[in-house]
């Protein structure tokens, strides 16, 4: 039996943040420099936290069905 306490993961790094959003490293930057996603620093990491991914995804323009 497995004792151990599950968890989920609450921040990301870049590449994970971007791999967990099917996006590019350099999309990553350019939301965060246009301020539409927040980040925090902890020394050199830069870590994106479950709730600024949330509210970045929330934010997103919902896609025009007429230019699909």
């Amino acid at each position: 039996m497995d004792t151990q306490p599950t968890f989920q993961k609450r921040a990301f790094r870049i590449d994970e943040f971007a791999h967990r959003n099917s996006i590019s490293r350099a999309q990553v930057y350019l939301e965060l420099k246009a301020g539409r996603l927040n980040a925090r620093k902890v020394g050199s990491a830069t870590l994106i936290t479950i709730e600024d991914e949330s509210a970045w995804l929330a934010a997103l323009p919902a896609m025009n069905p007429s230019a699909a």
